[in-house]
């Protein structure tokens, strides 16, 4: 498969919580359950990842020693509906694939769907999938699990 043909990932999860919550968890809290030993920048010396709210904010990692590395920047903010950002962690900014989470109510919960977009960008796009397909599974079953209050940080 080349770099062209490289179509989105789409991934979806569950969590037990109302949109308005489950965006919140998604963009105020994601500190609480991104697992940034293992997928960060900064891995075991990671301290922190935050969303910038509102359009035009950044995604950042906080790394021990202060430093900062800056993962992506929101173009659509629409709580509790629907983010976009451009993501980059660990590339360059002009490499940028685009992520898209949109929250659905689902009974008493909600359906997050993620469509993560762009791999032409890079010029590892297919391989880049490749690693995202099992990595956002394994970030989303944490999300999930943080919705349902198992996940505490």
């Amino acid at each position: 498969m080349t770099t062209e043909e490289v179509g989105a990932l789409i991934k979806t999860a569950s969590v037990q919580v109302r949109p308005a919550e489950a965006f919140d968890l998604f963009t105020r809290n994601m500190g609480i359950w991104w697992p940034l030993a293992t997928h960060s920048v900064g891995l075991e010396r990671a301290t922190g990842v935050e969303i910038e709210p509102g359009v035009g904010g950044n995604i950042v990692e906080t790394i021990a020693d202060g430093s900062t590395s800056t993962w992506g920047t929101v173009d659509v903010w629409e709580p509790p509906n629907r983010l976009r950002f451009s993501w980059h962690p660990g590339t360059p900014p002009e490499e940028a694939t685009q992520v898209e989470v949109f929250f659905h109510q689902a009974g008493s919960g909600t359906t997050v769907e993620l469509i993560h977009t762009g791999w032409d960008r890079r010029p590892d796009g297919a391989a880049a999938r490749s690693e995202y397909d099992p990595g956002w599974d394994f970030v989303l079953g944490l999300y999930a699990e943080a919705g349902a209050g198992r996940l505490t940080g």
